[in-house]
């Protein structure tokens, strides 16, 4: 389904709309004076094709328009697309409307609002183009990323910019960029048809089968290699498997097949045997804390001992000390009364320096040392009873002690065990792993047949596919894609009488440039002189690609955007109005130019349409019958009324 332009509009910032519109299937003149916006459509359509950047001049349009829009047909499908004027200083707006079933642009900007990204513009637009699913890789040591042909490339085989058709370097739309010519490169053998539609699932399929061979080829030689060494590897594993107790000592084997029952046995699952513990601390962790209690309940019990044996220790020094007192007080009864001077010894009659106590002040001291004593004999025998309890409690705790003390022992000891039976089954678990894949790799080698086959038809498969995907096939069928481009582009530049148009011409997709092949040696176009076979060389060539995309059906859009191919012959800035086409040989240049495009679009009608950009005007029907626009006495692409209103 071909894609063609129906039409241009530009909304003012008060809502007005103007239209340009296009004839589909046929030659689509833009003429008029210099300065009146006719290079912007080329812009615009640019630009509204999600181009990174808005390329549109500043001065009148940037200021007066707040939105743009193109209107494409395919097969009768009006597309819309409507992007924001990013303004005079803006570098792109991000404000993009995209609607497919259309009949025309809508009367004012309104309905216009954010849809779809500049990346998602470009999808929709591949998909609206039938653009299959594709990958260019490059070749091995490249630096260049696999690149996808999209809507983003084909747009630059349909537009040729003022400063781009004349020009001896420059063959497509901004190949003057940065990675643009490499793109272009990548991504010409699918559009013109040398790669096929279903190129890209072939090369999926390849990559998926050379995947699986990889894979298969490396079990097989991991098998086999295994394999080989059966027996160094099967005597080693009986070893193991006798070491770690999967097999008794006396295990032996007098042939392989008693070796192999030896190992499946080793290698058969088996049920735990150890102790199982949920928790094997949380026992000890118990026992910790009861002895650690009991010795507290020891120390506690032993400072009562301590204090109750120092207690009767103190009772015991003080009975001896009271009965030396008592003794000493017993003297009292050599005296019988108090009458004698306290100043005088009764005794001796001496005068005494310290006066004595009086009878009766004895005598209550000694009952007072009678009494203490009669106490101290009355709370000894209690004392001497605690203490026995106590040590009787002493001795209970310590047997206590001893039993907790040979409890923790024997569950480190059962802890310890429990942890060597694991650390072994764990060992043999390894063990009989190893011993298990062994088996089955070797198993797989010697009696299954299987990946063999397996192997055998991945290869035929990745064979198959790499005919399919032949690099030199592809090449072949690009050099005749390319020749058939050469035989045209040939043709239209004798129809042109271009300098070297006589030899064989040819696209260079190397340096994407017109190449003549002459007696003395190829001739690329920035060798050959000239304006006018510049100019006649981009529109030759390009003819011939779309020539070439129309007869094998590409997904390419069927439209060709010119921008002042008259140049060569007439200034950009000359506004040269009417010519008769035959007065010099300027006007003859012109005019065979123009009759090219116009015989071209009724040769392939209605599968092309080019839309021309220029300040000249012929005199011919056939020219007046393709003109649309005619900008001349205050006609521009920005009416006048917009220009007073900012």
């Amino acid at each position: 389904m071909i894609l063609q332009l129906r039409a241009v509009a530009i909304y003012s910032h008060d809502g007005e709309r103007r239209d340009i519109e296009f004839a589909l299937g046929r030659l689509n003149i833009v003429t008029g004076a210099s300065k009146t916006g006719k290079s912007a459509l080329l812009d615009i359509v640019d630009y509204c094709w999600g181009r990174g950047e808005c390329t549109i001049p500043e001065g009148e349009i940037r200021r007066s328009v707040s939105w743009f829009a193109i209107l494409l047909d395919r097969g009768g499908e009006g597309i819309l697309i409507a992007r924001r004027n990013p303004g005079p200083a803006g570098r792109a707006s991000d404000e993009i409307y995209f609607e497919r079933g259309v009949a025309g642009f809508p009367s004012t900007p309104q309905p216009f609002t954010k849809n779809v990204t500049a990346d998602g513009l470009r999808t929709r637009l591949s998909m609206v183009l039938g653009i299959a699913e594709n990958k260019h890789i490059p070749e091995a040591g490249s630096t260049r990323a696999p690149l996808e042909a999209s809507a983003s490339q084909a747009i630059f085989f349909c537009l040729q910019a003022q400063d781009e058709i004349a020009s001896r370097r420059l063959l497509f739309h901004r190949q003057g960029e940065q990675f643009i010519p490499s793109h272009i490169k990548d991504t010409l053998p699918y559009f013109v048809g040398a790669m096929g539609e279903d190129h890209y699932l072939q090369r999926m399929r390849y990559d998926e089968a050379r995947a699986r061979l990889r894979k298969l080829e490396r079990d097989y030689s991991e098998a086999r290699a295994l394999a080989n060494e059966e027996s160094t590897t099967a005597q080693s594993l009986l070893q193991e498997a006798k070491r770690v107790g999967l097999l008794p000592f006396d295990a032996f084997a007098d042939t392989p097949a008693d070796l192999r029952e030896l190992l499946t046995t080793a290698a058969a699952p088996r049920e735990l045997a150890y102790a199982r513990n949920d928790d094997p601390a949380s026992d000890l962790t118990d026992l910790e804390n009861r002895r650690r209690r009991l010795r507290g309940e020891m120390q506690e019990v032993r400072e009562e001992i301590a204090d109750v044996q120092r207690l009767e220790r103190e009772a015991s020094e003080f009975q001896v000390e009271a009965r030396e007192q008592e003794a000493r007080l017993a003297s009292i009864g050599l005296l019988t009364d108090d009458s004698g001077d306290a100043e005088t010894c009764p005794l001796c009659d001496s005068h005494l320096a310290t006066p004595i106590p009086s009878v009766s002040e004895v005598r209550r001291s000694l009952t007072s040392l009678e009494g203490q004593l009669r106490s101290v004999r009355r709370d000894n025998p209690l004392l001497q009873a605690r203490q026995a309890e106590l040590e009787a409690r002493r001795n209970a705790l310590d047997v206590q002690l001893r039993t907790v003390q040979a409890d923790i022992l024997a569950r480190i000891a059962e802890n310890e065990r429990l942890r060597v039976e694991q650390d072994q089954f764990t060992e043999q678990a390894r063990v009989a792993g190893r011993i298990g894949y062994y088996l089955e790799n070797a198993r797989t080698v010697t009696s299954d047949d299987g990946i063999r086959l397996a192997i055998a038809r991945a290869r035929a498969e990745v064979s198959e596919l790499e005919q399919l995907l032949d690099q030199e096939a592809l090449e072949e069928r690009l050099t005749t894609a390319l020749s058939l481009v050469g035989r045209d582009l040939t043709r239209y530049a004798r129809m042109l009488n271009l300098e070297h148009g006589d030899n064989a011409l040819r696209l260079d997709r190397k340096n994407l440039t017109v190449v003549a092949d002459t007696i003395d040696g190829p001739l690329a176009l920035p060798q050959i002189g000239s304006g006018e076979n510049w100019v006649g060389y981009h529109v030759a060539a390009h003819l011939a690609l779309h020539g070439l995309f129309r007869a094998r059906n590409r997904p390419v859009p069927a439209f060709l955007i010119l921008d002042q191919p008259s140049q060569a012959h007439y200034p950009p800035e000359r506004d040269v109005g009417e010519i008769d086409g035959n007065s010099d040989e300027d006007q003859a240049a012109v005019a065979q130019l123009y009759k090219l495009l116009y015989d071209y679009c009724t040769e392939h009608y209605p599968n092309m349409q080019i839309i021309v950009m220029d300040h000249v005007e012929l005199l011919e029907d056939w020219f007046r019958e393709a003109m649309v626009q005619r900008w001349r006495d205050g006609i521009k692409l920005v009416p006048v009324s917009w220009l007073r209103s900012t």
